[in-house]
């Protein structure tokens, strides 16, 4: 995955994902939507494909920056959790 940031204000970034599709960027969005500081997180998907989406985060009294990097985090924590429960599960 390459990821570029194409604009960054102090409230407002827009990223461009290359090759990545509704997976992730979908993820991405719903978890920054949970928090209140986070005015707008969407993308645009090119229909049918998506080769290179655009993610865009505008954010009230917050580093956009910051929080896709805690949103990051927080997603591959569930992942590491949801591994941890499968094996469980699995043995």
């Amino acid at each position: 995955m390459n990821i570029k940031i194409l604009k960054r204000t102090d409230d407002e970034v827009h990223v461009e994902f290359e090759g990545e599709s509704h997976t992730l960027l979908n993820l991405l969005r719903t978890e920054l939507l949970e928090d209140e500081r986070v005015i707008l997180a969407t993308y645009n998907a090119k229909f049918p494909t998506m080769s290179e989406p655009i993610f865009r985060l505008k954010t009230s009294g917050a580093d956009p920056i910051e929080l896709m990097r805690d949103a990051a985090i927080k997603i591959a924590d569930l992942c590491d959790e949801f591994k941890l429960q499968f094996e469980a599960a699995v043995e």
